[in-house]
């Protein structure tokens, strides 16, 4: 993006900055929270490898079939209430995932977690070149710094949950 000279961002333009860097920020912790306490839901559900691996692949196999509506749903509703609502959603496939007593659960909770991912990961890149264009500048990159700080985050958190048999 050409930089346009003169163009300082307005409040509003900042605020709104630092809104879609909080999605950023906290859709890499989400997932991030989980990853570390694969392993030991996987001894819980005493799961072998084959079956293991299935399982989470709904994560991906979710966001398959969410991201193909993904459009559609922005241009339906907007970026910035299908972002809001998709970090909800996967919040909430992420913590069901964690707390599944079954395999088929897990998988389930994993699969809505993707496709709500999905739907998320669309309209906040959306919603973020739209905050771009208000600055007159390339910030884009920004936003997928804070995705990498919220990772970092989420993944160092689950670690302190572990350590503390939390």
């Amino acid at each position: 993006m050409p930089v346009q000279p003169g163009l300082e961002p307005t409040r509003a333009n900042r605020r709104a900055r630092a809104a879609v860097a909080a999605l950023f920020l906290t859709n890499g912790a989400l997932f991030a929270n989980l990853l570390p306490r694969y392993p030991e839901i996987k001894a819980s559900l005493e799961l072998e490898n084959a079956t293991y691996g299935l399982a989470v692949a709904a994560f991906p196999t979710g966001a398959i079939a969410a991201g193909l509506f993904a459009a559609t749903l922005i241009r339906r509703f907007g970026s910035a209430p299908v972002a809001v609502i998709g970090t909800i959603g996967t919040s909430i496939g992420i913590l069901l995932a964690g707390l599944s007593p079954s395999v088929g659960l897990f998988a389930a909770a994993l699969f809505l977690g993707g496709a709500m991912d999905a739907d998320t990961d669309v309209a906040q890149n959306a919603h973020a070149l739209r905050v771009q264009r208000g600055y007159g500048r390339s910030i884009l990159n920004s936003f997928h710094a804070v995705w990498s700080i919220g990772a970092v985050l989420g993944g160092s958190m689950a670690a302190g949950a572990i350590a503390i048999d939390l």
